[in-house]
């Protein structure tokens, strides 16, 4: 890996962490959306938007149920990305395991200090669902952008993600969370394993922080 990945990877997580600086605050209110399941909004969460059940008690979880990434719904953009072309979209085979799997390291990474276990009680089932592939914006966090040219600054996609977390052993869910991230289109039509492998390690860490609480 080049110096420039490396700076990018660091630059990344310590965006992170100060996203996460702040202590995450519970609406008093249900959210409309998730009133049913009796999530209340959470704010300065670092993700966009959060959702989660009062007295969930993530932390006390320490076994974990990891599904593998679900990439079949995702919403393709109508008109092409600059720089890449409507197949460079398609989530082929190849491109869905390559995603399954890079995801799947960042998360073993994230939460090599927990248990893994399919059932039982006290086992936090986590999936993950990629939503949403748009054209973005070029900003001091997109992956990439410090070693590209600069015409490819201008050739940026915005990666939507959801998160649920769930009790195991009940069904329930504790948790709901979105984000987005922007990345140069090559890195992401290509499937490059070092833009995705920071952009989904940033994502795995945030998750880390917010389920265990530190």
């Amino acid at each position: 890996m080049s110096v420039s990945w490396q700076f990018l990877i660091a630059l990344t997580l310590l965006l992170t962490l100060i996203g996460c600086a702040q202590t995450p605050q519970i609406k008093e209110q249900p959210s409309g959306e998730f009133a049913t399941e009796g999530l209340h909004k959470v704010s300065a969460s670092g993700f966009r938007e959060a959702y989660a059940r009062p007295g969930a008690g993530l932390s006390e979880y320490r076994i974990l149920s990891i599904e593998a990434l679900d990439v079949a719904g995702v919403e393709i953009p109508q008109t092409a990305v600059a720089g890449t072309l409507r197949r460079d979209w398609q989530m082929t085979p190849e491109r869905e395991s390559a995603l399954q799997t890079r995801w799947a390291d960042a998360m073993a990474q994230a939460f090599e200090d927990y248990s893994l276990a399919d059932s039982g009680d006290r086992v936090l089932r986590i999936t993950a669902q990629m939503t949403r592939v748009a054209p973005g914006r070029p900003s001091a966090t997109t992956i990439g952008a410090g070693v590209q040219p600069m015409r490819a600054l201008q050739d940026v996609v915005e990666v939507f993600m959801e998160f649920r977390l769930y009790d195991q052993a009940s069904g329930e869910l504790l948790a709901v969370l979105r984000d987005s991230r922007t990345m140069i289109g090559q890195a992401m039509s290509r499937t490059a394993p070092v833009g995705i492998q920071t952009m989904f390690g940033s994502w795995a860490a945030l998750l880390h922080t917010r389920v265990s609480g530190r």
